[in-house]
């Protein structure tokens, strides 16, 4: 149980509070089996049959005394029991999301296990994400001038960062989140790609639908190039009139996509309006609810986390639990509920790059997930016991007898331990 472990970072219990709530689903009594815990009956409280609390299920007789009264769904924590299996075969998979439908499968919906290391999929992640910053680039001064954007190479970019990330969810997450202060601007709209593949992985939608929303994610900033430097990278709190020139790059992101009759509808929506929030105020056109469409949605999410989550040359970011607790406290206002509370489900309780400490108080930076939640790959590169680096080692949570104590705030560090984590960030690309 979620009790068990020692947490003690006010960070790390919030962020547990927070997610707990999403591991709680309602599923078929046909579907119950030996290992689930249950939490709560969908049926009417005053039934004189149920008297049981919320417990583990531990024989098949209960399962049956269940059904005998007539109780036909119930609701499982699967953060203290087991979860509905519902992985299927890589082939499997990528045809249902080759031609299915680009809705939800459900908050419960997990991707197929990763079939390529994270130390093997994370040096063709860092080649891509090199050709990434490369066709950016040549985007970006293309937009400026004036001149057509290569659409041809976006797509196959983006169609070699999705089989990336079917391969392995982490890699590619992963080297986009490891970046200079002065590269934001060029790698945000990379991360957001990349987080949108990922999340569209994670949620079922089909192949064709994740593609266009990661083409959309790729050039919803395009229009930023016809915004004066001064005010993108101006620091502190925008002035009225600055804030409403940086309003309109949707708009300026729009038109330069404007003649490109090969690019879908989507990414046309996604740039003009991945600003517009939930309760209507949001910009270019102040839409509400859902009146917004499902592309901007989604990447409005995977936006706003890697921006209040990432260094910029005039601030730093937030770290990613509080990233995360902000798209929970917003998503009744600024986002569509069910897909914040499933992106957060995706990045979990530790995100990539999250620093966190030991109970034997080695620290390091997680690289990876397993297949525990509360349990993931982590480097570790500094030992607070002996206030010395270590021999830099990675670790599966899940395999070894440790606990995670803490988050790490690498803000309160001492000048020696941020050197030493500055220096293993430059090595991460490798994981050698």
């Amino acid at each position: 149980m979620i009790v068990s472990y020692q947490i003690t970072s006010v960070l790390a219990k919030n962020i547990i509070l927070l997610n707990h709530p999403l591991m709680i689903k309602k599923i078929k009594t046909e579907q119950l089996k030996i290992g689930m815990y249950v939490h709560d009956f969908n049926c009417d409280k005053a039934d004189e049959h149920v008297f049981i609390s919320k417990a583990l299920i531990k024989t098949e007789k209960a399962i049956q005394i269940l059904d005998s009264w007539g109780i036909k769904e119930v609701y499982i924590d699967t953060l203290q029991g087991l979860d509905v299996e519902r992985r299927k075969t890589n082939n499997k998979v990528t045809r249902d999301r080759r031609n299915g439908s680009h809705k939800m499968q459900g908050s419960g919906h997990s991707p197929p296990p990763d079939t390529t290391p994270l130390k093997e999929e994370v040096k063709i992640a860092n080649t891509i994400k090199k050709e990434a910053v490369d066709i950016m680039q040549q985007a970006m001064v293309a937009a400026e001038e004036g001149k057509d954007i290569d659409v041809g190479n976006a797509f196959q970019l983006v169609e070699k960062m999705e089989k990336s990330v079917s391969r392995n969810k982490d890699a590619l997450l992963l080297l986009t989140r490891m970046r200079r202060k002065d590269e934001y601007t060029l790698m945000h709209s990379i991360s957001v790609s990349s987080l949108v593949l990922a999340f569209c992985n994670f949620s079922g939608i089909d192949y064709s639908m994740t593609i266009n929303l990661a083409i959309g994610a790729l050039l919803h900033d395009i229009g930023k190039t016809k915004i004066p430097i001064a005010i993108l990278n101006k620091p502190g709190k925008l002035n009225p009139e600055e804030y409403t020139i940086i309003q309109k790059h949707a708009e300026y992101s729009a038109d330069i996509l404007a003649d490109k009759s090969k690019l879908p509808s989507e990414v046309f929506d996604i740039a003009l309006h991945h600003h517009e929030r939930r309760d209507g105020s949001g910009y270019p056109d102040g839409l509400k609810g859902d009146a917004i469409g499902f592309g901007p949605k989604v990447v409005s999410l995977c936006d706003v986390y890697d921006a209040i989550t990432s260094d910029r040359c005039y601030q730093n970011g937030i770290d990613k639990v509080g990233g995360l607790k902000i798209l929970y406290d917003g998503s009744n206002l600024h986002f569509d509920k069910k897909l914040a509370y499933d992106f957060i489900r995706f990045i979990g309780v530790y995100p990539i790059g999250t620093c966190i400490k030991l109970e034997n108080e080695l620290v390091g930076v997680v690289t990876g997930s397993s297949g525990n939640l509360l349990q993931p790959v982590v480097r570790l590169f500094y030992s607070d016991k002996k206030k010395a680096a270590i021999r830099i080692q990675e670790i599966n949570l899940s395999e070894v007898n440790i606990d995670i104590a803490s988050y790490e705030a690498s803000a309160n560090w001492s000048s020696d331990k941020k050197q030493q984590f500055n220096t293993l960030r430059k090595t991460l690309g490798p994981l050698q």
